[in-house]
């Protein structure tokens, strides 16, 4: 199940989040990202494995300060895995 990341809240290295738009409140497409680094001020995204067509995925930062105020993130709590499939 899908969680709005609110301003404060921290994610984890192996979490997958995806980018929401604030103007249609929907999702970019199925666009899943996982976090692969976490740090006090920023975390760091990569594409998930299973959707990434390079060896190497881009990496992206993003800022703990931007959330709920430049862009919407949610977070899938279930650790069961994504959509049926092992995390």
């Amino acid at each position: 199940m899908w969680k709005s990341l609110l301003p404060g809240d921290r994610v984890q290295p192996g979490d997958i989040i995806r980018h929401i738009s604030s103007l249609a409140k929907t999702a970019f497409g199925d666009n899943a990202f996982e976090v692969v680094k976490s740090d006090l001020h920023y975390f760091e995204i990569a594409a998930k494995p299973d959707q990434q067509e390079e060896p190497l995925p881009e990496r992206k930062i993003i800022r703990y300060a931007d959330i709920g105020y430049h862009f919407l993130v949610e977070i899938w709590l279930e650790k069961a895995g994504y959509f049926g499939t092992a995390i």
